[in-house]
This record gives structure tokens, C-alpha cells and sequence, in this order.
């Protein structure tokens, strides 16, 4: 030891943080500790290492896990990182942590190629660099504080049998996991590197091969900045990178030469395209196309003729065709900031930016400051009362000083830019939740929009719910209601933007700021990880003209230029370009790659907004040719989406010798929807002799479960017996393919088989995978889990619930047991596509059940959907349209909403179109009779309707019977299913349709006279409806006629029984009490007391809600705020009134009740005090009503003033809002009641 004190200071070895780190294995065993130092000092004790690796003391040292708060530990990362001198001292070093380590942690920095010791050693070097671990984003240290030089971490390297090569591996590898302690890449913005990577070019090169993608893009990108590729071997190993496996440094490597030189490209992209591999050469087509310039094209029609590979041939081709179609964006007359070409061919011109207003310039005065002073007493009461109610040592916020009412004041008066950083967290926070609804929301509406805007700016801190549509603080719901009115415009935005100096941008672990540049509001959106609202929902006449007039940024995004930093996504791109009034001309060949891609994110939109684009059918016929499978099927498709008769012969002769099921599959599908004739394809032989070929190479271990079960026997509509091979590769196909939905290839197969027999293999592959999926353990296995398990249950849960007895300790792990899933259909769900032809009443059923039971399962559940939005009947259709409306899973409610947007576009109807033109008849015939016919002889038994809206059948002779004759004639057993199924079906219908009805009532839904008689009046079922409900007739402008109710003699009659005929109407709707004038509403309670008729729901007798004064300004209601009763009853009403748990926040905690008026665009919102999950019945105080936008992708956009909800509307939920708590009362103290607040 004493000679180990000749290398080292005593502090520094033994006291050191060296020191103090490894003595700690002397707890674990004895000397331990001071071997590993000795062996650290000098090398002396070598055999520590292998006694390190046969101890468990990787807990020890903190080496198991990613962040610490121990001094000892933090004092070894800051040691290696700012201390460290000798290179093999930390070589050694870094051996013993690796031995007490043990195997590899998910955490090391750097890939397996790097010397484990000095993954170890920079891992934990890596925390060293950072100024304050506990900070988001990190802050590095300055290199004055930095050991780890460049120099200094390769002689680290090399002492640890490494080299440079090693360095540049760990400081550039990124695996892309959360896991990884990445920290250590900070070295390269510590140190200039640029020199030593000058120094290390081999060495470089090296790293960049063997790293995962996103350190060969980090690599690509450190060497660009250091202006590295006019070095020989730097150029050509951005040549090999253009050919990499990964899309992502194929486009960085093409994006950084296309920032080179011209003349240096040319000849290089010359002599690749002539002599490179194939991944080369189509890197090569990609930057020639993407240079844009007549010199690179003319590279590429010389190739054309010698290129052998046919997707290299397409893809050039692909490019001249964009050439010739974007000429004109190129002119003269082409696009600039007036405005741009269109796919079309026509200019659209963009319009010129309006001035904001000035006035009017307000000036806020004594009275308002007297006003906030008041309000900020009231704050601070509650305050007081809240801090008077909080028991133990939990924070207690301070009083706020009224003081903040003259600087709020002198905020709003002048710039405020003035906000005093060291107190502006407080203020802003005043200013923007605890005023917001008191003060702020209507200071900032009487301000000039120019100056309201620039403070909303500034109290927000940027423009970014202008985009996501969020309205929480008083300034987001400014600009919300801007962006949304109708003279918005987003260049007034982005020309405000530039006025906050910096932009930050980044992951959370490399956060970057710099200045704001023009263009960085939009950018900011274009260069998102994540977008929490859906595109399609912005104001596209506000934000339109500023798209136009950022194409350099689209073409950053697209690869025309190389990005800036934040880079834009294409993807992401490609929405916002579809918020323009025409697709421009330029991006003709980025979305045709697009929509010819194997991606399937983004196709369907790309192909949508090239549709009438000259050439496509062209292109599309020639990447029939291509290598890859996934291209091949989505060319066959696109062509049949674009209606191409013209392409069945290529298609013919590719399915001809294509071997790929996916693109078999894809063209049969194609040809099908051409009106091409596929018998020769699909015939009794045809698909015997491909189900053979399938077998062969098909693999069935996830259909195991399935194939194994007695498969049912099946008859072609010629009456052949169908061979279970046929069934069996159409299974694995399904399964391929993974479309529940099924496709036009499906409906062909299905179209081979009897009527009967395609129903049979529809019905048996969808109840066994519902069987399959839903298998819960038997009860027996429940049982004795329960029984093992009970005392241990009972004795902890008895300490925390009072009453907790053994008996209910077994009943919860007995149901809990139960309520696990023995199996998962979502690996199988692709087999569904097959099982289109169920009987729609057993599917409708059924997955009503599912949905109902198992609704957790959303990838199953949503697979069901498709079946039903894919079979298209009424029945199922109608499931669909009520699961987008109301379901707990808003996934899968979101889900079904596209489904029905869908169907509804296919069709050309709107939703509620779609819902009013596909309701079930439930068997019945135009008169409402279900015809039953009895017996060989077929005698005329039938069923009606009653008054409850329940089927009675009837004998031939009309008398009423309990039950249909028995037999076991054909005849009698299909009219004893058919009014099953009709019973079932009958009471889905009313249910549903009568919850349509009560929403189009709020909504104020209008319909006109012909759509109403033929959709409601004349159909069997809505019929009866429209019997227990009042109408209003209304002219063309909207005005009130008369109110009416259709009879069931036929007749149409006023509250009075005067006669009404509906022609005379322009249009129809629901009546309410709020629509009608005084007395009427009365008088229609008698006519319907006095005639029996028991209403659908109430439309009158409600009190009505009088909108007056500010009210129509306002966004909540809270006129029981604090009124108090229990949870339970709470939720009892919410249920019965239609309402929906809100969803759940952090710590299984609700405190909403939610009802969406999908009709109207809005869902009502009832918040409450709250309640845990699962739910315990405790008190519950009322709060308030609001009402929001419903956007895309299931999201919940801004409250919107009370004055833009239909006054029906407002009316019933602020009758539900009281009814909830109509049998509490108001309680001053309510909030010292509260659990949850």
C-alpha cells in the first residue's frame, strides 16, 4: 500500500472518491474492497477481478441501476468525468466495475463491439457530465471543467485494449432505449471533435460500419458539420450509407450529398449508377431525382436504357414523369409567395394578409384594478380554508399579494414582455387558471386583437395551442377562439412568433435553443414526436396561406433540400399539405413514392390527394415489376382504386408467375373490382390446386387451436364437395393477410360456396374464435386458488377495510381468478376476414356482448368492428354507428368513428344519413307484418308489433298466439328462427333508435319532408316511433309552423286533433318546450295524457334554462356548484340520464361524467368532486357543466361559450346537471366534506 502511495495522494487513492467507492466491498467481504484498490492504484491484486466476478455486489456499488442520489456514487461519475489523469488508472478502473457488474446491463453506453470495461467506465462517466442530474433538459458542463478530452478518452481506450475506434462508437451509438445512458454523446458538445475525427478518419469510418442506425445518422451528421466528405474515403462511405438497410440513414446519407457540390456529385452518382449494387443504385436515382436539376435527369435518361433491375428501371422512370409533370411549378410563372401550381394545372393565388386590428386601445383603470383586488381576496380565503382543512406536513400555499393586481394592470396596459421573471411563475399562474373565468377571459376579449394576441403570446410562451386546440388557461382559449374565427389567419402568428427570440426544440435528452427564425411556428408542428390532435380539425381557411407560403419547408420534409434543424416529418407534412385547396404540382413525385410505397401510414392519404393526376396508372402498372412483395400488392390495389380497366392484362400476366400470397392475393382482389372475370382462378380445380401450393410452405402454430377442431363440411354452389386443403389455405391466408374486414378476395371465395355452406364457414370461424378469445379457467381451478390463498387475503386486507371477513377474501380471488383470459385472438384476428357472411342478427349480438363484456381487449374488439362495418347491413351498421357514439374504450370508439366516416363516404351520405338510412327492419315488410309461414303447406302465420314495441304472433285466423306450432318441416324451422332472431333484433333497434332520436332532439336535427317520410315515417319500426314523439314543422328559414304527431291510423294532428299535412313543411324536427310558445307545451301534455300515449322521453315539462346577461360568454354552468350527496347515487342518475364515466387520471381517480352529442359536434361535461377506481360510495358534491368540441382521433377540444351550444341542448343537460343532485342539497362547507379534493 505504501508503494501504491507513491502514484497517488493518500486523499486521492484512499480518501478519494476512487477510494471511498471501492472500499464498500470490504462490507461484503472482508479486504475486498482494498484488493480493488490496490489493483486500481497499479495493477497489483489482478485475481480481484475474477473474485468481483463471483460476488453479488453489484448492489454495492450502485451498479444495477440507471440514476443515484449516494454521495459516494455521484463522486465516482463526477471523478471520471472532471478529474481523471491517468489513462490506465481509469482503464483498470473501469475492469473492476465491470467485474462487479457481472452481465452486460441494458444501460451501457456504446455497442457490444466496445470493451465491456469501457462501456462501463463512460456509462458511468456519462452522469459525471451533467450539471444537475435531477434537471430536464440536461445541461452540460463547460470544457474547462471536463477531463475527457478527445485525446484523453482515446488514450483511456487504448490503455483499456480499445483505440479510437471505440471512442467514437460509445460517443455516437444510439440504440434508441429509454434504458440507455446516453450522456456520454455530450462529450462531442463539450469538445470540439472535429480535429480528432480529422486525425481518425479510419478509425471513424470504423465506428459508423458497426453502429446501430441512429448512430451511423448521429456519425453521418457530426461529419457534415465538421465539413468531412471532401476527403476520399469520408465520400465513399456516404455512398456505402445510401445503400444501408435502414431508411433512415439511406435518407440522411442522400440529404447530405445533395447539399454537395454539383460538380463533385455528378460524376460520382454517375459512376454508382453505372457500376453500384443494386441498393446503391437506387440510392442513386433517388438523389439525382432529388437534385432536381436538367444535368442529373439527363444522368438518368442515359441510364434508363441499360438498367436491367426492374425496380431501378421504375423508379427512374417514376422520376422523368414527376420531371415532366412539375415543369410548370419551376417557371416563370410558377410558385412563389403570391402563389403556386396545382396538379392540375391551374394557379392558386394566395390571398394578401389583412392588418390586425388596433382598436380599439382600451386602457385598463382603477375600476379594474379594484375588481382583481377583490378577486385575489377571495382567492386567499379559500386559501385559508383549504390550508385549515389540510392535516400533517403538506404544502400550504401562501396567501397572494394584492400587489399583483397593479403589476397585472400595468401588464396589460403596457408590453408584456415586462413580466418580472423571478415572480412571473406566480403571476402567470393568476393570470391564466385562478382569473381565468373571473377576469382574464374578458380583459383579453376587450383588448385590439393585435395586442391581445402578442400578450396571450407571451403568457403562453409561444403559438402552440393555436395548434392542438387545448383551451386550459385563459390565454389558450384565446387563441383557440382566434385560430377558430373567421378571419383568422396564421401568418399573423408566425409573424408574432418571431418575436419570442428563441425556439427550444429536441428529445427531452438533447434539448436545443436557439434563435427563432421566420418559419419556426410551423416547423415546431412539422418536427413533432407527437401530435395530440388531429390535423384535419384546424381551421384550414385561417391556415392555409401560410402553408402555401412555407414550401421550403415541405421541401425539407419531402428530401428536396436538405433539413434544418428541427428537421420536419413527411408524414406529418403530408396532412398539413392536404389542408390546401389543391395539391401543388411540386409534390407530385414525393407523394407518388408515397402512394406506391411500402408504408402504409400516409398511402391512402397520398393517393387521395393525386387523384386526376396525370400518369399514375402508368406508374402504378410498372411497379407490378418490383422486387418487393408489399409494393407489388399495393400497386395491384391502387390500380383498382383508380378504376384502371386498362391494367388487367398486366395484371393477368403477373399473377401469372407472381409466387407471393400478399401480392396474389392483392391482384386477384384488383382484378375482381375491375369486373374481370376469375373463374379460371377461383374454379372447384383452380383453388384446390393453389391451396396445395399454399400448404406446402404454410405454418399454422397460431391456428393450431382452430384447424385441429372438427372443421365443418362445405358444398361449392355446384353442389362439389369442398376439401378441407381449400379450407385450410384460406385460413392461413386470412391469417396472412391480417384483414378482419376481409377484402374483395374473400367475397370471391365466399362467392364459390353454397348460400348455406358460406354462412356455415362464417358462423364457425367466427364462434370459435370468439370461443378461442373470451376462455376463461373453470371454475374448479378458480376454486382451489381461492381456497390456497384465502387466509393470507383475509389477514392482509382485514388490517386495512373494516369488516373484511374471510368469505369475501375468497369471493374476490375467486372472481379475480375467473376474470383472466386463457388465450388471445389478437394474433389471429386476420381469420375474421372470412367470416363476413354471419347471420347479421347472431354478429350484431354477439359483438355487442363483446364489446359490452370483454370491451378492455380493443385490438380484438376493434376487429369486430371491421367485420360488421365490412358486412354493411343495417343491423351491423347500426352497431358500429352506436360503439362510435358511446363506448368506455375511446380507442376504439375512435376507431369505429372512422369505420362509419368510411362506409358514409363510400356512400356519399353523411353520418347521420348513414344512421337514418340503414336502420334494421327486423324482418318486417312495408305494412309491419313478419311473415311466419307454417308447415309443409306453408300456412300464413305472422307476428306484429304491440304497443311495447314486442313481437305477438299470430294465427292464420289473426288471433293471437304464445308460441308457433311445433314441427320439423323446413318451413316451421326457419319462421321459429327467423322470430328469434327478429325478437332480438326488434328490441336492439328501438333501444338504439330511440337514443338517436332524443339526440337529434338536442341537436335541433332537421330533416327534409321527403327524407323524414321515406327514413322514419315509412319504415316499420322507426314508424311506430314517430308515433310517441312531437314533431314541429318548420319553413325554409327555420320558423316554427305548427307542431304535430303522425297516428297509427295514418293521420297527422295538432295538439287541438286539427289536421296537418306535413307537405306543407319546408322541413321537419323534434319539438321541445324551449321551441315552442308559451301555453303549447301544456297543451301537448294533455293531448298526449288524454289519447295514452306514453312519450319516447320527455320533450316538455322541464324547466328551461333562460340564456341572459353574460351567459352566453360564459363556458360553465355552476348553479348547484356545492351541492352535495353520495357517489353512488351520483353515478346511479349520470347512468340512467346517459352519461359515462370520464376517464380515469393519474392515481385511479375520475371526477367527470361525459355525454357526446355526436350529431351537434359536442359532448356535455359534468365534473364533480370525484371518486376513486374502483369506486367506493363517499360523499360527492356537484360542480360544474360544460360543453366541448369533438375532435379527431377521440380527443376533447375546447369548451366552447354557452352561447354557441343549440339552446335544446343546453337546456336538457343543465336539467341533467341538476338532477344528479336532486335529492342533496347545498352544503357551505362542502369542500371540507370532499375525500378526492
Amino acid at each position: 500500500m505504501k508503494k501504491l502511495l507513491s502514484l497517488f495522494s493518500k486523499n486521492e487513492l484512499l480518501g478519494g472518491p476512487i477510494g471511498m467507492d471501492l472500499k464498500r466491498l470490504n462490507g461484503v467481504q472482508k479486504g475486498l474492497g482494498d484488493a480493488a484498490i490496490a489493483y486500481v492504484g497499479r495493477g497489483d491484486e489482478g485475481s480481484v477481478l475474477s473474485t468481483l466476478a463471483n460476488v453479488d455486489v453489484a448492489k454495492t456499488l450502485e451498479l444495477d441501476r440507471l440514476y443515484s442520489n449516494d454521495a459516494v456514487t455521484i463522486n465516482r461519475w463526477n471523478y471520471i468525468a472532471r478529474q481523471a489523469h491517468d489513462a490506465e488508472v481509469m482503464a483498470r478502473y473501469g475492469e473492476v466495475l465491470s467485474a462487479a457488474m457481472g452481465s452486460a446491463r441494458d444501460f451501457l453506453v456504446g455497442t457490444k463491439h466496445v470493451p465491456q470495461p469501457l462501456r462501463v467506465l463512460f456509462a458511468n462517466a456519462g452522469q459525471g457530465l451533467i450539471k444537475q442530474t435531477n434537471r430536464w433538459p440536461r445541461e452540460m458542463i463547460d470544457a474547462k471543467d471536463c477531463a475527457l478530452s478527445p485525446e484523453f478518452a482515446a488514450q483511456i481506450c487504448v490503455a483499456a485494449g480499445g483505440s479510437a475506434v471505440d471512442l467514437f462508437d460509445v460517443v455516437f451509438n444510439d440504440d434508441g432505449r429509454w434504458a440507455s445512458r446516453d450522456d456520454i454523446r455530450g462529450l462531442t458538445k463539450i469538445f470540439d471533435f472535429s480535429d480528432f475525427a480529422k486525425q481518425n478518419v479510419p478509425a471513424l469510418l470504423e465506428a459508423g460500419r458497426r453502429m446501430a442506425a441512429e448512430g451511423k445518422v448521429n456519425a453521418i451528421a457530426a461529419m457534415e458539420r465538421w465539413e468531412m466528405f471532401n476527403h476520399p474515403d469520408t465520400r465513399a462511405y456516404l455512398v456505402e450509407a445510401c445503400a444501408d438497410s435502414s431508411k433512415a440513414v439511406r435518407k440522411m446519407a442522400v440529404n447530405v450529398l445533395m447539399a454537395q457540390p454539383e460538380a463533385e456529385v455528378l460524376p460520382m452518382a454517375t459512376d454508382m449508377l453505372t457500376n453500384g449494387k443494386v441498393a446503391v443504385r437506387g440510392a442513386m436515382v433517388d438523389l439525382l431525382a432529388g437534385m432536381r436539376s436538367e444535368a442529373a435527369l439527363n444522368v438518368l435518361r442515359d441510364h434508363l436504357p441499360a438498367e436491367k433491375t426492374a425496380r431501378i428501371k421504375a423508379s427512374i422512370e417514376s422520376a422523368l414523369a414527376v420531371d415532366l409533370v412539375t415543369q410548370a411549378s419551376t417557371g416563370e410563372d410558377g410558385d412563389d409567395n403570391t402563389g403556386y401550381i396545382a396538379l392540375d394545372g391551374t394557379r392558386v393565388d394566395i390571398p394578401p394578409l389583412a392588418p390586425l386590428a388596433s382598436e380599439p386601445d382600451i386602457w385598463f383603470g382603477d375600476d379594474d384594478k379594484a375588481d382583481l383586488i377583490k378577486l385575489i381576496e377571495k382567492e386567499n380565503e379559500e386559501i385559508e380554508r383549504r390550508n385549515a382543512n389540510r392535516s400533517g406536513r403538506g404544502y400550504r400555499p401562501k396567501p397572494i399579494s394584492t400587489s399583483l393586481a397593479g403589476k397585472i394592470i400595468k401588464i396589460f396596459n403596457g408590453d408584456p414582455e415586462d413580466l418580472d421573471s423571478k415572480e412571473s411563475r406566480r403571476l402567470v399562474s393568476l393570470i391564466q387558471h385562478t382569473l381565468k373565468d373571473s377576469w382574464t377571459t374578458e380583459a383579453l376579449s376587450r383588448m385590439a386583437p393585435k395586442r391581445a394576441l402578442r400578450c396571450a403570446s407571451v403568457l403562453e410562451r409561444g403559438f402552440s395551442a393555436a395548434f392542438n386546440q387545448s383551451g386550459w388557461s385563459a390565454a389558450q382559449n384565446f387563441l383557440v377562439n382566434y385560430v377558430n374565427s373567421e378571419n383568422a389567419d396564421y401568418r399573423h402568428l408566425e409573424a408574432m412568433n418571431v418575436a419570442n427570440k428563441t425556439v427550444t426544440y429536441g428529445p427531452w435528452a438533447d434539448r436545443k435553443t436557439r434563435e427563432i427564425k421566420p418559419g419556426d411556428l410551423l416547423r415546431s408542428e412539422l418536427a413533432s414526436e407527437w401530435t395530440y390532435y388531429d390535423i384535419a380539425d384546424l381551421n384550414s381557411d385561417a391556415l392555409w396561406p401560410l402553408l402555401a407560403e412555407s414550401f421550403d419547408l415541405f421541401d425539407e420534409a419531402f428530401g428536396m433540400r436538405p433539413p434544418g434543424e428541427p428537421a420536419p416529418r413527411k408524414l406529418l407534412a403530408v396532412q398539413f399539405l392536404n389542408l390546401l385547396p389543391k395539391t401543388p404540382q411540386r409534390y407530385y413525385g414525393p407523394l407518388l413514392e408515397l402512394a406506391t410505397g411500402t408504408g402504409k401510414t400516409g398511402r391512402a392519404l397520398a393517393r387521395e390527394m393525386l387523384k386526376g393526376a396525370p400518369g399514375l396508372e402508368e406508374r402504378a402498372i410498372a411497379l407490378l415489376e418490383d422486387t418487393r412483395q408489399d409494393v407489388r400488392a399495393g400497386a395491384a390495389e391502387w390500380l383498382a382504386d383508380l378504376g384502371a380497366t386498362g391494367a388487367a392484362k398486366p395484371l393477368k400476366a403477373r399473377l401469372k408467375k407472381e409466387k407471393s400470397d400478399l401480392a396474389r392475393a392483392a391482384i386477384l382482389t384488383a382484378l375482381s373490382r375491375l369486373g374481370v372475370e376469375l373463374s379460371d382462378y377461383v374454379g372447384p380445380k383452380a383453388l384446390l390446386a393453389e391451396a396445395e401450393k399454399v400448404l406446402k410452405k404454410a405454418k399454422f402454430d397460431k391456428l393450431d387451436w382452430l384447424i385441429s377442431d372438427h372443421m365443418p363440411a362445405l358444398k361449392y354452389k355446384g353442389g362439389q364437395k369442398v376439401p378441407p386443403e381449400v379450407i385450410k389455405a384460406w385460413l392461413f391466408l386470412a391469417n396472412k393477410l391480417k384483414q378482419p374486414g376481409g377484402n374483395a378476395l374473400f367475397d370471391i371465395y365466399l362467392d364459390q360456396l353454397a348460400p348455406d355452406s358460406a354462412r356455415t364457414l362464417s358462423t364457425w370461424v367466427f364462434d370459435a374464435w370468439i370461443d378461442y378469445d373470451t376462455q376463461r379457467p373453470p371454475d374448479e381451478e378458480a376454486h382451489a386458488y381461492a381456497e390456497k390463498h384465502a387466509d393470507n387475503n383475509f389477514k392482509y386486507n382485514s388490517r386495512w377495510i373494516e369488516g373484511y371477513t374471510r368469505e369475501r377474501a375468497y369471493r374476490d380471488l375467486f372472481n379475480g381468478f375467473k376474470s383472466n383470459y386463457l388465450n388471445s385472438g389478437a394474433a389471429t384476428k386476420g381469420i375474421l376476414g372470412l367470416a363476413k357472411q354471419i347471420d347479421p342478427a347472431h354478429g350484431a349480438a354477439v359483438v355487442r356482448t363483446y364489446l359490452k363484456q370483454h370491451g378492455s381487449r380493443t385490438s380484438q374488439a376493434s376487429a369486430l368492428l371491421d367485420v360488421l362495418a365490412a358486412k354493411g347491413d343495417p343491423l351491423s351498421l347500426q352497431i358500429v354507428i352506436s360503439a362510435a357514439t358511446r363506448l368506455k374504450q375511446k380507442g376504439v370508439q375512435a376507431y369505429a368513428g372512422e369505420l362509419v366516416n368510411g362506409v358514409a363516404e363510400a356512400r356519399n351520405w353523411s353520418l347521420d344519413e348513414l344512421a337514418d338510412r340503414t336502420i334494421p327492419t327486423a324482418g318486417l315488410n312495408d305494412d309491419g307484418v313478419l311473415e311466419l309461414p307454417i308447415g309443409d303447406d306453408a300456412k300464413p302465420y305472422f307476428a306484429r308489433m304491440d304497443d311495447d314495441f314486442k313481437l305477438v304472433a299470430f294465427n292464420p285466423d289473426g288471433k293471437p298466439i304464445k308460441a308457433l306450432p311445433a314441427g320439423d318441416d323446413d318451413n316451421t324451422k326457419a319462421s321459429k328462427k327467423q322470430l328469434s332472431a327478429s325478437k332480438r333484433e326488434l328490441k336492439q333497434v328501438m333501444t338504439l333508435q330511440g337514443e338517436r332520436l332524443y339526440e337529434a332532439l338536442c341537436a335541433e336535427r332537421v330533416w327534409p319532408v321527403s327524407d323524414w317520410q321515406r327514413d322514419f315515417r315509412d319504415h316499420p319500426l322507426m314508424g311506430r316511433l314517430t308515433e310517441r314523439v312531437i314533431w314541429l314543422g318548420v319553413d325554409g328559414d327555420g320558423n316554427a309552423i305548427t307542431a304535430f304527431r303522425p297516428t297509427a291510423e295514418g293521420d297527422y294532428v295538432d295538439a287541438e286533433d286539427n289536421e296537418v299535412d306535413p307537405e306543407s313543411f319546408a322541413n321537419i324536427r323534434l319539438a321541445h318546450g324551449a321551441l315552442l310558445p308559451d301555453g303549447a307545451a301544456e297543451a301537448w301534455k294533455t293531448h298526449l295524457s288524454d289519447y295514452e300515449v306514453k312519450p319516447l322521453f320527455a320533450q316538455f315539462g322541464r324547466p328551461l334554462l333562460a340564456v341572459e346577461g353574460d351567459m352566453p360568454k360564459e363556458t360553465q354552468i355552476k348553479d348547484r356548484h356545492g351541492w352535495v350527496t353520495d357517489t353512488f347515487t351520483f353515478r346511479g342518475v349520470a347512468s340512467k340520464l346517459g352519461y359515462e364515466r370520464g376517464e380515469a387520471l393519474d392515481g385511479g381517480y375520475f371526477n367527470e361524467y361525459v355525454k357526446n352529442f355526436r350529431s351537434a359536434g359536442l359532448c356535455a361535461v359534468i365534473e364533480f368532486s370525484g371518486n376513486c377506481l374502483p369506486e367506493e360510495n363517499v360523499a360527492a358534491a356537484q360542480m360544474y357543466l360544460s360543453f366541448h368540441k369533438i375532435m379527431g382521433k377521440g380527443r376533447r377540444g375546447r369548451a366552447v361559450p354557452l352561447g354557441e351550444v343549440p339552446g335544446v341542448l343546453l337546456s336538457e343537460c343543465w336539467n341533467d346537471y341538476r338532477d344528479m343532485v336532486a335529492k342533496g342539497s347545498y352544503d357551505p362547507e362542502w369542500m371540507k366534506k370532499m375525500p378526492w379534493i
